[in-house]
């Protein structure tokens, strides 16, 4: 393993950390978090360990469930009864469902190469093709998600979407969550470019860096939307794969979409949530899911913060040392 916990020098980003939460990931998180953390943190893909962490993925119970449960149409069950809805109803819940599973399924770290996986996004693709459906923005940016991390981005589907969710954007900058509302959606916005900063593609885009700004200037303000309004949704750090838990993620996930499309960012505001995020670390040495409401920590979330710390810090460790050989 290349993590010596003995010699914190190796790690000079985590200097400042209260307590290092790598031991602690190690020890107790989930299997699908330690491989991650393994191959992303610690970039170690070579080691008995990782082998190992890699061989037992592979036969991990939830991931093989999940894959388990699909048909051989390639479509998920839909939860709950169905009874009663209209076409277009079942349709819309079928693709929200196979969103969900596709993106549980990354979390276990399933890639394109599991067959399952492209059965169920030549689903997804259909749908979005053959249905006109009444998607938020939240929806149609999953999708884009799913299929840029599967490798399936270059699917004219999947272009067409983009270009049109792209063109939709308001003269603020900001995206709203339906194509009929006038307003902007901070966390509609937010996560859609969260998303296409997942690929090279897009990081240079016109639109993007307007959407950049409209971002960063309407950072921790209130009533910027309407489906996660109040104050309380910047310290929620935790995201999901479902519903409005999707567009979550406040403060980390807008440090994350920063260094995604603007990698390089040195400004005074974005120092100061890098700060902010490094205080906010607990005494078991993981950060929570809701800064000052969870007091044991989330395995997901420390992983998440780990790598934009790992990404910044090591940018302002870089800077202080060229400084400080100036003089």
């Amino acid at each position: 393993m290349l993590y010596d916990d003995q010699n914190i020098e190796q790690y000079p980003w985590m200097i400042n950390f209260k307590k290092d939460p790598i031991p602690v990931l190690l020890k107790a998180a989930p299997l699908p978090i330690r491989y991650r953390l393994v191959t992303d943190i610690l970039e170690d893909s070579s080691s008995e360990e990782y082998l190992a962490l890699q061989k037992n993925l592979r036969k991990h119970k939830p991931r093989r469930k999940l894959l388990g449960e699909q048909n051989a149409d390639g479509l998920w069950p839909i939860d709950g009864k169905i009874t009663g809805l209209g076409a277009a109803q079942i349709q819309t819940l079928q693709l929200l469902k196979q969103q969900e599973v596709l993106h549980e399924l990354l979390d276990f770290s399933v890639t394109h190469k599991q067959e399952k996986v492209m059965l169920g996004m030549r689903e997804v693709l259909r749908s979005l093709a053959e249905q006109d459906l009444p998607l938020r923005l939240h929806h149609q940016a999953q999708a884009i998600y799913l299929a840029i991390t599967y490798r399936i981005e270059g699917s004219p589907i999947i272009k067409q979407l983009i270009r049109d969710l792209i063109a939709r954007q308001n003269s603020d900058g900001g995206w709203s969550s339906l194509e009929n509302e006038k307003s902007s959606c901070y966390w509609s916005s937010l996560f859609f470019l969260w998303t296409l900063g997942q690929s090279e593609n897009f990081r240079d885009n016109r639109a993007i860096k307007k959407g950049l700004k409209y971002i960063q200037a309407k950072v921790l303000l209130d009533g910027e939307s309407q489906l996660l309004p109040g104050m309380l949704v910047w310290d929620t750090l935790i995201s999901g794969t479902s519903g409005l838990s999707i567009i979550s993620g406040g403060t980390l996930r807008y440090l994350e979409t920063i260094k995604l499309i603007d990698g390089q960012n040195k400004e005074r505001k974005t120092h100061k949530l890098l700060d902010w995020l490094i205080d906010a670390q607990l005494k078991t040495g993981l950060w929570p899911s809701i800064v000052s409401r969870d007091r044991q920590g989330d395995f997901g979330v420390t992983l998440r913060v780990l790598n934009v710390l790992k990404h910044f810090q090591t940018q302002r460790v870089k800077e202080t040392l060229k400084y400080d050989s100036d003089f």
